[in-house]
């Protein structure tokens, strides 16, 4: 058990103000002085300050039976009362808000045989030097666990956001790796060109993904290196790498005259690349697709559709991972699959 350096200079200064504080209150109350009974019972009430952080029982049982002896001895009310307001305190900032408020009970009941006025003013006096210390305590632990509430929270929102990257960026690449594959071993002993070529799109997509998984994995150590960022620019060489795979791919982004944030540019780019990862992979052969990104209005709208034959479809990470990406920017985004997939965002401008 480890006393800490605060609480240490909590005790020391509570004993030095009880000892100075009390000799002065008995010249007051004209109290006899004090003698060496009083000096122990002070001392040891403000030494159960050391262990408030890591035994708050401790401080506050040490501490009230220590002013309570005091009381029954006939001393003078005094400074010593303060250590019993700082046991309050510390028990309701280190224990349970029940263990706290019995606490807080069994020190009024402690005082009050020794209380020589009204039962008006022991209630007055408790409220004062035993319950709004308690209160405040409660109040100050309350904060601190809402500032680890809203830290963890944060730590959750980013470890699901890097997720969400490191899906799209290896579910995309890893969709028109397996095309490519799949192309090249057919055309591998008919046109030895087009294998060359699939297997070149292979190299340059593989690098690609891997490039974005270590920049992702960087992030999440907090080494990660300046890079690029992802714009609406990168959506013609995203359909590129479509074309590339077999998927064609015809591309309209007319926002040139808005300046969006990197945020907006990266989630539409996102939406864009898993929609057309999600037609690469579960469309037939011949299908096209087409990508318009433009404004209307108030809102920014991505409409990704493609000419496949109608079908129903389960809503997988990848949709949900969209949804959530527009969600985040006060948007909407819908998936259907009636007349070919099709997926709409509508994200509000910014202001």
């Amino acid at each position: 058990m480890r006393i800490k350096w605060q609480d240490g200079a909590l005790a020391v200064a509570l004993l030095v103000f009880g000892i100075g504080g009390t000799q002065f209150a008995a010249r007051l109350q004209g109290a006899e002085p004090l003698d060496a009974l009083a000096y122990v019972l002070i001392a040891t009430a403000a030494a159960g300050l050391l262990f408030r952080s890591v035994r708050p029982l401790w401080t506050v049982g040490s501490t009230t039976v220590a002013i309570a002896v005091y009381l029954a001895q006939g001393y003078p009310f005094g400074p010593v009362l303060l250590s019993g307001v700082a046991a309050m305190y510390a028990v309701a900032v280190y224990a349970r808000i029940e263990l706290a408020a019995a606490s807080a009970l069994v020190y009024a009941l402690a005082i009050l045989p020794w209380w020589n006025d009204s039962l008006t003013s022991w209630i007055t006096w408790s409220a004062g030097w035993i319950l709004l210390p308690a209160a405040a305590g409660v109040l100050m632990k309350l904060r601190k666990k809402s500032v680890v509430d809203v830290r963890e929270r944060t730590a959750i929102s980013e470890r699901l956001r890097l997720a969400q990257e490191v899906h799209d960026v290896v579910g995309h690449g890893l969709s028109v790796v397996a095309v490519q594959a799949g192309v090249a071993l057919y055309v591998l002993d008919k046109d030895p060109a087009k294998a060359r070529a699939s297997l070149e799109a292979i190299r340059d997509t593989s690098k690609e993904a891997l490039d974005g998984l270590r920049s992702e994995l960087d992030t999440l150590r907090g080494s990660a290196p300046l890079a690029p960022a992802i714009t609406l620019d990168d959506i013609p060489a995203l359909a590129a790498r479509m074309r590339d795979a077999g998927l064609e791919v015809s591309v309209e982004v007319a926002v040139a005259e808005i300046e969006l944030p990197h945020t907006y540019q990266l989630a539409v780019y996102r939406i864009v690349q898993e929609s057309l990862t999600n037609v690469l992979r579960h469309s037939s052969p011949g299908v096209t697709a087409t990508v318009r990104v433009y404004a209307v209005r108030d809102e920014l709208v991505v409409h990704v559709t493609d000419t496949g034959t109608p079908t129903t479809f389960t809503e997988g990470h990848g949709i949900t991972g969209m949804r959530s990406r527009a969600e985040a920017l006060g948007g909407t985004l819908e998936a259907d699959a009636s007349h070919g997939f099709t997926v709409i965002a509508r994200i509000p401008l910014p202001s």
